[in-house]
């Protein structure tokens, strides 16, 4: 079976990196020259010593103008101390978040929520291997449908049910999957559904599945589905 799609898969490999002693006016301009947001920022041994941003950059725009005493009490230290950063390591926010690159795209995405963030740095046995941003997640849901009918086939009737392949009739129209058919038992539908669900780029999942028994009811007689018992 084929394995999720991990964060290996969509990453950025060709990261841009500054050090700590970056100048500021440095980091602007590489943002600018590569049209990114974010860098991470390596200290002098090449570990991952945080990740300064666009949002840390223009805390000195934010401040640029002399405010009363009273306003900037209001304001968070963290950020008046960027507001006068003039290298990478007075800027940046540290610790990096970061993610293995065998992580999945729904763990990614799970982080990236929990945080609040819109990147994560991606290291392998601690090391810096890369860059995953929202968009990158979304990568997944640009595969054509044709060739989501395709893996479902092979990843959950044949792998994973072990059935024929052609078995459950399956449909797929801009992600949404629509699976038809008849099944043995009511639980062979559900798992079917399910595992579809997770399959990288599905959107949606329709269950038009039909069974013979349904081996989920307490009844020690299980009884057909009502779409199954109607046909003639």
């Amino acid at each position: 079976m084929r394995h999720p799609l991990q964060v290996a898969d969509v990453m950025t490999r060709d990261v841009i990196t500054v050090g700590e002693d970056t100048p500021y006016k440095e980091i602007v301009a590489l943002l600018a020259a590569h049209h990114i947001s974010a860098v991470p920022v390596l200290n002098r041994y090449g570990g991952i010593a945080g990740v300064v941003s666009e949002t840390d950059l223009i805390r000195k725009a934010e401040f640029q103008r002399k405010q009363e005493r009273r306003v900037l009490r209001k304001r968070r230290r963290a950020a008046r101390s960027k507001a006068a950063a003039v290298r990478a390591a007075e800027a940046m926010s540290h610790p990096a978040v970061t993610i293995d690159q065998r992580a999945t795209i729904p763990e990614a995405a799970q982080l990236m929520t929990a945080r609040g963030i819109t990147r994560l740095v991606v290291t392998h046995d601690d090391v810096l291997v890369g860059i995953v941003t929202r968009s990158d997640l979304l990568k997944a849901f640009l595969e054509p449908d044709d060739r989501l009918v395709q893996r479902i086939r092979r990843e959950v009737v044949v792998h994973a049910l072990w059935d024929d392949p052609y078995s459950i009739d399956i449909s797929v129209e801009n992600g949404v999957v629509t699976l038809s058919g008849d099944v043995e038992q009511r639980s062979t539908a559900e798992v079917a559904a399910r595992l579809t669900s997770r399959v990288d780029g599905v959107v949606g999942v329709v269950n038009q599945l039909n069974w013979v028994y349904d081996d989920t009811s307490v009844s020690p007689e299980p009884q057909p589905s009502p779409e199954y018992r109607r046909r003639p």
